[in-house]
């Protein structure tokens, strides 16, 4: 994962820079918000890789996004569906942190995404009886 955010930023820093768009630094708010303004351009081919990458089966679709951010709630709570609940907070958090640094309503992917992990969450209380 840590491999593919980095390529992710490293992509976008370059485009930036490529356009005169300084001072960024790649996870800041600043950052964030400069993607979200939208203000920019992109060359045909980063444009087809960043749709491959959001694509239904791509690495940063929804399907996968949700999975690998609900795992990694498991793996730390396992069968514990209070300590699940925990890490349904934690993702609420991140969701509304994330808002925070776009400076604005997130993507429609991302509301996606989101709705995608509650339901995950939904089904492991519901296979734990705990609806």
């Amino acid at each position: 994962m840590d491999n593919q955010m980095n390529r992710f930023t490293n992509m976008m820093m370059g485009m930036f820079q490529k356009q005169g768009i300084t001072g960024l630094t790649a996870g800041s708010d600043a950052f964030w918000r400069q993607i979200a303004s939208g203000n920019f351009t992109v060359d045909a081919q980063t444009k087809a890789q960043a749709q491959e990458a959001i694509s239904e089966n791509g690495y940063w679709g929804v399907k996968q996004t949700s999975q690998r951010i609900f795992d990694f709630a498991y793996a730390i709570a396992g069968d514990d569906t209070e300590k699940m609940k925990e890490m349904q907070a934690a993702v609420e958090k991140g969701f509304q942190a994330a808002t925070k640094s776009w400076g604005k309503e997130l993507p429609s992917i991302s509301g996606e995404t989101h709705t995608a992990i509650n339901n995950l969450f939904d089904e492991y209380y519901k296979s734990a009886g705990a609806a």
